[in-house]
């Protein structure tokens, strides 16, 4: 009996470890393919608006608003902060810019009217009634764009019939001697990355990636209801390209990457935010949330070599080590890092590969999440229970949200 199980766990830890091994040769092949089709100087670029929801001060928030505010735009460009409260930390920074940049066309928001559980989306609900232009671009607080990146996304919609455009990005860590600003740039670059590129060339671009995306006004209106369609829900980014595939819309990829600040200096905070990252995919993708373990078989494979020690089992661990440099490597050469990320020695790097497995045996454990301090459910498709409404007698998320 005993030797009967050694041999089951030792067989599915050898199946793993030689998906993984494939998986990552797909990766590479993919990743290599990336960046999608540069941008045309030439082309027109559409008036655009810019919805920026904020709540709270957070690390380099002046540096990422202002990069929005510091573009090199040939048309009409709109940008709205959006707050729900009139005491939000995030609301003095955002009249400074107004008052900053007056030859800007900025708005602020502060409404705090709700849909749904999800106060993101509420927020970008409210901004949305002020919005002017027929390209609107929303982008969470957090992202760093460089002068050119609004003028390159706008333009696509010019060239091209599609109904969002969507970027890829990489971890900036807030603190460059901080080990776990360090990991987690590094899930993002190493891991998050290669995943969207092996999804975005295997099958097509069908998902949207980023916290920035842009969107034709027509599609947000008619098909997303003014962004009324998400606020029930979490993964805004995932259930726009639902609803956009369902109405046979066309995403594509920006030609460039945008970066998202790492601000998490403490590895319980780091942990719990991957942790939502990997239960909202589970729910929305539950087949590929299993699936993920080829993403992160190396320690998989390392238990192969301690239940079977031999030349066979080490020279599958080691060749799967040595493709994980090289993918972190290519992603570097071809996509490029934060200037505040470093390259990790191979010991980090593991480490970092058996944090990711851990959390993802712990994503299975239940659908609770913690988002911004707030205690949330996750249903099946990702719709949100929140502990705040439901005590408050408000919609609890339960209903399927129009789309």
């Amino acid at each position: 009996m005993v030797e009967w199980i050694y041999f089951v766990v030792f067989a599915i830890c050898l199946a793993i470890s030689l998906g993984g091994l494939g998986y990552l040769l797909l990766a590479l092949f993919c990743v290599s393919r990336l960046p999608p089709k540069t941008d045309d100087p030439s082309a027109p670029v559409p008036a655009t608006t810019v919805l920026k929801p904020l709540c709270g001060d957070e690390p380099r928030l002046r540096e990422a608003l202002l990069s929005f505010c510091q573009q090199d735009f040939p048309a009409p460009l709109q940008i709205i902060f959006g707050v729900r409260s009139p005491t939000d930390s995030a609301l003095p920074l955002a009249h400074e810019l107004k008052a900053q940049h007056p030859d800007l066309d900025i708005e602020i928001v502060v409404d705090p009217r709700v849909y749904g559980p999800n106060f993101k989306a509420s927020n970008v609900i409210n901004m949305m009634a002020l919005a002017k232009h027929d390209v609107i671009v929303v982008s969470d607080s957090d992202i760093l764009i460089g002068p050119h990146d609004l003028r390159k996304i706008a333009a696509r919609f010019a060239a091209s019939d599609a109904s969002i455009v969507s970027c890829l990005y990489r971890g900036a860590p807030v603190d460059a001697d901080n080990w776990v600003s360090q990991l987690g740039s590094l899930y993002i670059d190493a891991y998050y990355l290669p995943a969207a590129a092996v999804d975005g060339v295997t099958f097509d671009v069908t998902n949207c990636y980023s916290p920035l995306l842009a969107l034709r006004r027509d599609f947000v209106t008619a098909d997303l209801d003014d962004f009324r369609a998400l606020a029930n829900t979490i993964g805004d980014d995932a259930h726009i390209a639902r609803i956009a595939r369902e109405r046979g819309r066309r995403i594509e990829l920006a030609p460039f990457l945008v970066l998202t600040t790492i601000p998490e200096t403490r590895i319980e905070s780091l942990l719990l935010h991957e942790l939502r990252w990997v239960r909202t995919t589970r729910a929305l993708r539950p087949v590929g949330a299993v699936a993920a373990v080829f993403t992160y078989a190396l320690p998989v494979a390392l238990l192969a070599v301690l239940l079977a020690p031999g030349a066979a089992t080490a020279l599958l661990f080691g060749c799967m080590a040595a493709l994980r440099a090289l993918l972190l490597g290519t992603v570097e050469a071809r996509l490029g890092r934060a200037p505040a990320a470093r390259t990790p020695t191979p010991w980090f790097l593991m480490l970092r590969e058996l944090l990711c497995f851990g959390v993802w045996l712990w994503s299975f454990a239940s659908r609770k999440i913690v988002y911004r301090g707030r205690k949330l459910r996750i249903r099946p498709g990702a719709r949100i229970l929140a502990d705040d409404f439901i005590a408050a007698g408000m919609p609890s998320g339960e209903r399927e949200p129009a789309a």
